[in-house]
């Protein structure tokens, strides 16, 4: 029997407590009824007619996320009065706040750090700096790494993912810390990985993913394309998102490096193929086309950590 489809939840009669002013397009935060659950509703984008797809990204790369053992928000497609988008569960546990890399970075005085909204340039958000900020601080609580790990382990595997799903969009908001609240002497903790729209070519239209996948270089040259944009350039050199990996993981401990590479060794294309088939609102040319990218980036990964 077939695997059945990840459910599209219909989220019409929750309750919407809080509008989310952070990053484009329309946000709400609402309440699962009968729950003090928050879950952040964002919708999809329509362009010149054609419906982009960040609600299948985000439910596929939470599940490919999985298989690469990183921290992840929970993510459900959804509907909210007929329009159609995703919800992420809040990843801030009781006594905490959620405080993102932007507040950390200017908190820390980071060494040439300017916090961009738009554009390419995005000077100071570097591994660096952010491996400085992150100092001390813990992996998430639901970190289940097999060794000893630090906050900058666990974010070296955020842009692992990011290179092998195509993520352009780690700025210094969409990753964050859990900071505890009041006199609290719990730590500061790493927050898990969330906002993964921009991923798996999730704009592309289905007549540019076919002509691709025909094409003998199409596929490899548009996954070359893939610049680490939302940080600092190197020497005046744009980072693709699997140079940014890379670093990343020439900075964690030898033992996050080793797992990470690790992770990414033991991918079966089966197990990707069985989450992309579940995926729904996919079309045919947007599977083959994400299936396709994750193979070439995460052999592309594997040859730049050789």
């Amino acid at each position: 029997m077939a695997d059945e489809l990840y459910p599209v939840i219909d989220v019409s009669d929750w309750d919407i407590v809080a509008d989310e002013t952070s990053g484009a397009g329309a946000k709400y935060w609402l309440v699962k009824p009968g729950t003090e659950e928050r879950w952040l509703f964002k919708t999809v984008t329509v362009k010149d007619g054609h419906v982009h797809g960040e609600n299948w990204a985000e439910k596929a790369v939470s599940h490919l996320a999985d298989l690469v053992n990183v921290s992840r928000a929970t993510v459900e497609m959804a509907e909210y009065q007929g329009t159609q988008g995703c919800i992420s569960a809040d990843l801030r546990p009781a006594g905490y706040e959620l405080q993102p890399g932007q507040v950390l970075l200017e908190q820390c005085q980071a060494r040439g750090y300017v916090h961009q909204s738009k554009g390419k340039w995005h000077p100071g958000h570097s591994l660096e700096n952010i491996r400085m900020a992150l100092e001390g601080a813990l992996p998430p609580p639901d970190c289940e790494l097999p060794f000893n790990a630090t906050a900058f382990d666990m974010f070296a595997g955020y842009l692992v993912l990011d290179a092998w799903v195509a993520n352009r969009d780690r700025h210094d908001n969409n990753w964050a810390v859990l900071r505890p609240i009041g006199q609290s002497a719990d730590p500061l903790r790493l927050c898990g990985s969330y906002d993964h729209a921009s991923s798996l070519g999730f704009n592309v239209t289905d007549e540019e993913r076919s002509r691709r996948l025909a094409e003998p270089e199409g596929l490899g040259r548009w996954c070359r394309r893939g610049y680490a944009d939302r940080f600092e350039e190197e020497s005046g050199r744009r980072l693709t998102l699997v140079d940014l990996a890379a670093r990343a993981l020439g900075l964690c401990s030898e033992a996050a490096r080793e797992h990470w590479l690790g992770q990414l060794e033991r991918l079966q294309s089966t197990e990707v193929g069985r989450i992309l088939v579940r995926v729904p609102r996919m079309s045919e040319p947007a599977r083959s086309f994400a299936n396709k990218v994750l193979d070439v980036n995460r052999r592309r990964l594997l040859d730049a950590c050789a």
